[in-house]
């Protein structure tokens, strides 16, 4: 009986913090910020409510550490297709499904190299970087439009060597696009003049995509090839949580297989430790048979770790899908 008046906490919470969060965005700006809205008068109260329906049953499905694995790629998944889907609208048919009305290039690394070239910061640059102090590296594994790609494109038999010179490729990439988006600005170059070679870089994100993550069964863009990635990997320890390994590992290995990220290789495992590009995406956890590995915030259990975790994170994810726009 207690288990069954227990079992709605977690999913009713989530969605009565989506509710008034996205009131609040109904309520007080002058200018309508829900796509409904923009559309039909009192639109926005519909989408809320499909939007906190749509909290509740994700939260209730991933509760269960044995389907938050598959749970997350399908909402990540949801997330990718509705950010795509509301850019090419807003190209193709009416820019009321652009956040500004202004057209701005879909691509991550855009987050860094825009407001340098622009020398000011934009609606998507400050909602990732709140992602970041409130759920530490998830952005990568559950908010990240093109993350959800390489994902799709890593689907298959994961090659557990790690990736070579996985840190000099991050970190030349991410002083790369600072350089060029500062150049830019100094040298007075138009958007139009800047496009180019942003196009360019995208194209070549997705052809890693496509000829090396899909071959190593490795997210190799997210790991490798984004700068906003590196980003993530060095700014995510503002936030409290950790994922640990615990001293009851078997080292069976048995997880290495599930980590898309090159966070757990067998050095990992036996310094009980993921490594730095780890996103904290929790499918190590579905895996782990010992229950070794386990989130980890402040003094809390590791199960009462993981419902925080997973409650900011999804919350993160509904803003993110109902707020996400260009």
């Amino acid at each position: 009986m207690k288990s069954s008046v227990t079992l709605p906490v977690f999913p009713v919470s989530a969605a009565l913090i989506v509710t008034g969060l996205f009131s609040v965005v109904q309520i007080v700006p002058d200018k309508p910020m829900l796509a409904a809205e923009r559309f039909i008068h009192g639109g926005g109260w519909i989408q809320i409510a499909v939007l906190s329906v749509y909290t509740f049953i994700i939260a209730r499905a991933m509760m269960d550490p044995a389907k938050s694995a598959t749970w997350r790629k399908r909402i990540w998944l949801i997330f990718c297709v509705v950010f795509f889907a509301q850019f090419l609208l807003g190209i193709l048919a009416d820019e009321r499904f652009l956040m500004t009305g202004k057209l701005h290039l879909p691509i991550p690394f855009m987050i860094v190299g825009g407001p340098v070239y622009r020398g000011e910061i934009g609606f998507m640059t400050i909602l990732f970087l709140s992602t970041i102090v409130l759920s530490g590296p998830a952005w990568c594994s559950h908010f990240c439009y093109f993350g959800a790609l390489d994902s799709l494109a890593s689907k298959g038999r994961t090659n557990r060597k790690p990736l070579k010179n996985k840190w000099i490729w991050k970190g030349s990439l991410l002083v790369l696009v600072i350089f060029f988006a500062l150049l830019f600005r100094l040298l007075g170059f138009s958007g139009l003049q800047t496009l180019i070679p942003a196009i360019v870089l995208g194209i070549i994100g997705i052809l890693v995509m496509v000829l090396i993550s899909r071959k190593k069964g490795k997210m190799v863009h997210c790991v490798a090839f984004c700068p906003i990635g590196t980003v993530v990997n060095f700014l995510k320890y503002v936030s409290p949580f950790r994922m640990k390994i615990e001293s009851s590992c078997t080292n069976c290995m048995r997880c290495l297989p599930s980590c898309k990220y090159d966070a757990l290789n067998r050095v990992d495992i036996m310094n009980r430790k993921p490594g730095q590009t780890c996103t904290l995406c929790g499918d190590c956890v579905t895996e782990c048979e010992v229950s070794a590995i386990r989130y980890n915030f402040f003094g809390f259990s590791a199960k009462n770790s993981r419902l925080i975790f997973l409650f900011i994170t999804i919350c993160l994810h509904v803003l993110c899908l109902g707020m996400g726009r260009l």
